[in-house]
């Protein structure tokens, strides 16, 4: 599966985020701070932070899986 990838940035928004598609959800990966990272599904966020964007996007990727189980 390869991810769509949008970048959004507004002047309310963290310091970085980006929205990629997986199947027909949307995941929103969020730096929080710097090696702090957290993720959404559909607008609903995850439990947790990881210390990268790579991980964060895995355990969306993983909710994804599960949801559509």
């Amino acid at each position: 599966m390869r991810p769509r990838r949008q970048v959004e940035r507004s002047s309310s928004a963290p310091e970085r985020s980006e929205i990629f598609t997986a199947l027909e959800h949307s995941l929103a990966v969020i730096c929080l701070a710097q090696g702090c990272w957290t993720v959404s599904v559909d607008g609903g966020p995850i439990s947790g932070t990881y210390r990268t964007q790579v991980e964060a996007w895995e355990a969306g990727v993983r909710a994804v899986d599960r949801q559509t189980r």
